[in-house]
């Protein structure tokens, strides 16, 4: 694993990890995932809809945009 990944993954366990004793504090870890998941599971299905569109935006935008760069980079004649 490259260093640049695995210190961009431990920024991001940080961050989680701070904004979730920010929102929640030290509470029950059960209760709050309890409460996480009662509000993903009340949330309107158009957020859920938006919420993939925008996912699927990006995924082709790098099926398309990043991958045939990286592919002319690494092919040698």
């Amino acid at each position: 694993m490259d260093r640049r990944v695995l210190f961009d993954a431990l920024l991001v366990v940080v961050g989680g990890l701070v904004a979730y004793t920010e929102t929640f504090g030290f509470a029950d870890p059960r209760a709050t995932m309890r409460e996480i998941l009662g509000s993903l599971a009340n949330l309107d299905i158009r957020v859920y809809l938006v919420l993939s569109g925008l996912f699927g935006i990006a995924f082709v935008g790098y099926l398309v945009v990043y991958l045939p760069q990286k592919d002319a980079r690494t092919i040698r004649p």
